[in-house]
């Protein structure tokens, strides 16, 4: 429960969402919004004013679902999200033509990377110029970049 004070504002925001009937407030709220109504006649005015459109709410009877109704309302609603195919990974490899050809296909494809990683860092350049590191390096020393 909250030990704060209700302001009228959090008071007619409870009434306009739950209702005048304090059962329907929200438990942490019932004791601060009681004590506003025992001391504000203003928020007693509240309170009234939104009496008979809480009466009229309640006069509306509630209305049970017929077959029906229930019946266009679930062929309206999306379907069920249909089940994957059997397999997933399984079924790729087993197309790839089980696993030792998969497995093979990985491995070379793991190989050819490495390989060509290191290819390309080796030959990128021949380039040692001290002008050219300092660049790369972002040295702000060097005034005639």
């Amino acid at each position: 429960m909250t030990t704060e004070k209700m302001t009228l504002e959090r008071l007619r925001a409870v009434i306009e969402s739950y209702g005048t009937s304090p059962p329907r407030w929200p438990a942490a709220e019932r004791e601060a919004a009681a004590a506003l109504l025992a001391e504000s006649a203003a928020a007693r005015a509240l309170m009234t004013d939104a009496a008979p459109l809480d009466e009229l709410l309640d006069a509306v009877p509630a209305v049970a679902p017929t077959a029906a109704m229930r019946a266009a309302i679930l062929a309206m609603a999306p379907s069920r999200a249909k089940p994957r195919p059997e397999g997933g990974w399984r079924a790729l490899i087993g197309e790839l033509g089980d696993w030792r050809l998969g497995g093979a296909v990985l491995a070379a494809s793991l190989v050819l990377g490495i390989v060509s990683g290191g290819w390309l860092s080796t030959g990128a350049t021949t380039e040692t110029s001290p002008d050219l590191l300092q660049l790369a390096l972002l040295d702000d020393s060097v005034t005639e970049y």
